[in-house]
């Protein structure tokens, strides 16, 4: 939610700017006389520097305060779940010392029942609890893989080598679908996930 509302402020901004950029340009833009031997417009300078310093402050601070918040959140999460990209599947790991670990790969045509997504529908799902912060570190084995899963707002790339780690909760049961959204090679659309 917080992070929809910066995006939201952003664009808006954005928008504010570029109207009033395009307006001044359009209504004034031929009727501006440059006299370079006299500059008697440092008050206007300065109104300017001064309004460019508050919306850089305005649009950095909400992100200072959201890596403080992803911090403060990951380490008070409650569950710990490793993810691992393959060429072409996904691999899990429940917990800290990764007592329970399964991999999970899409179903074939042959398997998939009355209700099951072609695609989508994984044999091994990833069951997590509702109302508990989770934290998810992503790595990969092979090469540049994506953890995506859209209704979730979780989306985030696993890299050989480097382990990404955001937290996240889910407020609602259900079934949720994603898929990788990296382009990783022949087999990069059958790397469903299902959470």
């Amino acid at each position: 939610y917080f992070i929809h509302n910066c995006y939201s402020h952003v664009i808006f901004f954005g928008f504010f700017i570029m109207f009033l950029m395009s307006f001044v340009l359009y209504f004034y833009g031929n009727s501006f006389k440059f006299n370079l031997k006299r500059s008697d417009s440092r008050m206007i300078e300065l109104i300017l520097q001064v309004l460019v310093v508050n919306f850089l402050v305005i649009m950095a601070g909400p992100g200072f305060w959201l890596i403080q918040y992803q911090g403060r959140m990951f380490r008070q999460s409650e569950l710990t779940l490793k993810v691992i990209g393959h060429q072409w599947y996904w691999s899990y790991e429940y917990g800290d010392d990764s007592s329970l670990v399964f991999d999970s790969f899409m179903k074939p045509l042959d398997d998939l029942g009355l209700g099951d997504f072609r695609l989508f529908d994984v044999d091994n799902r990833c069951v997590l609890p509702v109302g508990v912060n989770i934290g998810l570190y992503c790595t990969s084995s092979d090469v540049i893989h994506s953890f995506a899963v859209p209704k979730c707002f979780v989306k985030m790339d696993a890299l050989n080598g480097l382990l990404m780690k955001i937290t996240f909760n889910f407020s609602c049961c259900g079934l949720f679908y994603g898929q990788c959204s990296e382009i990783c090679g022949a087999n990069h659309s059958f790397m469903p996930i299902a959470l």
